[in-house]
């Protein structure tokens, strides 16, 4: 009952902090996007302390030495809502990769199309690809760095999706190197789960994997068997993993 009265508090919190929030951005569409990005993500950092506050739920990070300071490709594992939270606050300036029809959702939705997100079709694989590497290209140019989940969807933790090559190949388009990011969100905060458990979010940011000489195959093997590895000792040594992903970390 204690897990059920914490989540519901901050979910109050959460859908607040969207009707609060998403007004100010939509007022702030004059400002240039770097400008606005810095309100945005106080949004961010607001709800990292109340999941905190409600919920038990800190992070850390380690890492964060192999993020370069000009603007590149992160590759990160997607198993919960929480790194697209945490993600807004422990990074520099970025945009998302992320389906067109998110932007459709009132408030919190039109708030996102003001960050210039890449927003794809993803039922048009090949026009996707192109509109990733072609806006990936734009946004790196301008000074943000772009989050990509290969994956394409949250994947419950002790399992893996398959890697997708829009990250590599815009990479290599950029000639700018992939940074690979795993995590263990999914053991506290699981996909369509209302209860978060208590504990602490490892956040683990890899060496940087330069795109040069290398195809995007090799490129996105590359990043792929660093996030899988990386994140299946995170959940190894989690006890609030669910015991079966920690059972199938445990054999990876």
């Amino acid at each position: 009952m204690k897990k059920v009265l914490a989540a519901t508090a901050f979910q109050a919190g959460f859908i607040l902090s969207i009707a609060a929030w998403a007004p100010v951005v939509l007022a702030l569409f004059w400002l240039r996007p770097l400008p606005r990005y810095r309100v945005i993500r106080q949004w961010g950092r607001f709800n990292l302390w109340w999941v905190k506050v409600t919920c038990g739920l800190s992070y850390e990070i380690a890492g964060r030495e192999n993020i370069p300071s000009t603007p590149c490709v992160i590759l990160s594992k997607h198993q919960s809502t929480w790194e697209t939270l945490a993600f807004q606050w422990i990074l520099p300036p970025h945009v998302w990769v992320l389906k067109r029809e998110l932007l459709w959702i009132p408030l919190l939705g039109w708030g996102m199309a003001l960050s210039k997100p890449i927003a794809i079709a993803r039922d048009q694989r090949r026009k996707a690809i192109d509109q990733v590497v072609r806006g990936g290209r734009e946004r790196l140019a301008s000074g943000r760095y772009v989050i990509i989940f290969p994956e394409g969807t949250r994947v419950p933790a002790g399992h893996h999706g398959r890697f997708k090559q829009g990250g590599a190949r815009l990479a290599i388009a950029a000639g700018c190197p992939v940074v690979p990011i795993a995590h263990n969100a999914g053991c506290f905060w699981g996909r369509r789960r209302f209860i978060k458990e208590p504990g602490v979010v490892r956040v683990v940011v890899g060496p940087p994997i330069s795109p040069e000489g290398i195809d995007a195959a090799t490129l996105s093997a590359r990043a792929e068997a660093w996030i899988k590895e990386t994140t299946t000792a995170l959940e190894k040594r989690e006890p609030a993993c669910p015991k079966g992903a920690r059972a199938r970390a445990g054999h990876g």
